[in-house]
């Protein structure tokens, strides 16, 4: 595909995006500027620890696609999310007045996955800092594996939002969600049989070498 369909595609991804977060925002409870900003930043950054979770799916796809590595494309998804899901809990705090939106909750498991966004923000980080290249390259066994927290991440994130977030109490929001969560699911369970054929194929060439 040509460059410039290339970016009609991505200017078109990104409009549909933006156009699903304006939904859940307008049937949502409404609110300030700060409070705005607040949930489009949360809901932008779930959404894109969704895309970056189900892209691992597609990485010769995507490669092809875009001619460059995936683990690159892969990583802008990634720090961006990790960007617009600290801008949420810093809206917060300023709002709060309170860094307190970064501790986990851990007086009770109601409390901890009622404040899910927490931890998942830390998972977040830990799956950012394991796809650099300099660090690939101290864990080339196990770096696959730890980046693999952004399903868990995401998972966190879900929870949080539907038992927190304004926006994902109505009917919409939460089929939004409920959509995103069995997507995901499917492609944990492909991404896992993908890395057995891999497995198995390399121990076939092996006995047979």
């Amino acid at each position: 595909m040509a460059k410039s369909g290339r970016i009609w595609y991505l200017a078109t991804l990104g409009a549909g995006l933006v156009l699903i977060v304006a939904i859940v925002i307008a049937l949502g409870p409404g609110g300030g500027p700060l409070d705005l900003a607040i949930r489009a930043a949360a809901m932008l950054g779930l959404v894109g620890v969704f895309f970056a979770a189900l892209s691992s799916v597609f990485m010769r796809d995507l490669t092809r696609f875009f001619g460059t590595p995936f683990i690159r494309l892969h990583h802008y998804v990634v720090v961006t999310s990790l960007i617009l899901l600290t801008a949420h809990p810093l809206g917060v705090a300023l709002r709060r007045g309170s860094l307190a939106v970064f501790v986990p909750d851990v007086r009770s498991w109601a409390g901890f996955f009622i404040n899910g966004g927490r931890p998942a923000w830390y998972l977040l980080g830990v799956a950012a800092l394991v796809g650099l290249a300099a660090v690939r390259r101290r864990l080339p066994k196990s770096w696959r594996t730890i980046h693999m927290l952004n399903y868990v991440a995401f998972g966190f994130g879900a929870i949080h939002a539907w038992l927190l977030g304004s926006d994902f109490q109505g009917t919409f929001g939460r089929v939004v969600l409920v959509a995103m969560a069995v997507l995901l699911g499917g492609a944990f369970i492909q991404k896992r049989r993908q890395i057995a054929r891999v497995a198995a194929q390399r121990r076939r060439r092996r006995d047979a070498s």
